[in-house]
């Protein structure tokens, strides 16, 4: 146990260390997706620790990719107006134990909501475990998993109006699910059957409904971001409260 740290959990996973990149394999902890950190084993072979854990002053995130401060504060930085940090702050409201961290602000939400954000977070976790298998399998075209990224996409569906458009990317079936898309839609969608709505016109797991006012997912994502600019310019011109 290294110092500094508060209530770790750690995996070890030995893999070749020659060449390690080859070897090196996924690490899961029943505490969820958690941080990895690299370190040598003993007699050279590479270790890998998990940890959920923050440091003990709770000022520095151990994920990979973002170990940076963290903020309650979900400012947005304008580079021509702002001197941007050397590392982009963490945006969180809860810690581990899913405590408000000091300064965080929560959203009042009743409890029938928070039990149907969790389930459809566990839904979507559920069916990548199918289909991602599946693809595997050869089954499929094509396949990719949301592990990770359950609540940014169900938090982000929830906070909006069913009316309101959502223009998705990867990794956003949490979004589709919260919009009322079924596991036998987003099936039928992903093994392109005579039940697909776009007969087999999509890549699997592109998924979409004008009804219920979500475009379909895009290969090129980027493509998007217009797309939903010139979407909101043309329903503020007809004078629709939607937002997109």
């Amino acid at each position: 146990m290294r110092s500094g740290y508060v209530r770790p959990t750690f995996v070890c996973i030995y893999t070749l260390s020659d060449p390690p990149d080859f070897h090196t394999r996924r690490m899961w902890t029943t505490r969820g997706l958690t941080a990895a950190r690299r370190a040598v084993a003993p007699g050279g072979a590479r270790l890998i620790r998990s940890s959920a854990a923050v440091r003990a002053d709770g000022e520095s995130s151990l994920f990979l990719g973002a170990q940076s401060a963290y903020t309650t504060d979900p400012s947005f930085y304008y580079p021509k107006e702002h001197t941007l940090p050397a590392l982009m702050p963490c945006f969180r409201l809860m810690d581990d134990e899913g405590v408000a961290v000091p300064g965080a602000t929560l959203p009042e939400l009743d409890k029938e909501t928070c039990v149907k954000m969790i389930t459809t977070m566990v839904s979507v976790n559920e069916f990548d475990k199918v289909y991602n298998d599946a693809q595997r399998q050869g089954r499929l075209s094509f396949y990719f998993t949301n592990r990770g990224e359950e609540a940014v996409a169900v938090g982000t569906a929830a906070a909006l109006k069913d009316t309101d458009w959502i223009w998705p990317q990867y990794r956003e079936l949490g979004a589709s699910f919260w919009r009322g898309i079924t596991y036998e839609d987003a099936a039928n969608q992903c093994c392109c059957n005579h039940l697909d709505p776009t007969h087999g016109r999509q890549l699997p797991m592109h998924l979409g409904s004008p009804e219920k006012h979500q475009m379909y997912v895009k290969s090129n994502l980027g493509q998007q971001v217009p797309a939903s600019v010139g979407s909101a310019f043309h329903l503020r011109k007809r004078g629709e409260d939607h937002d997109t």
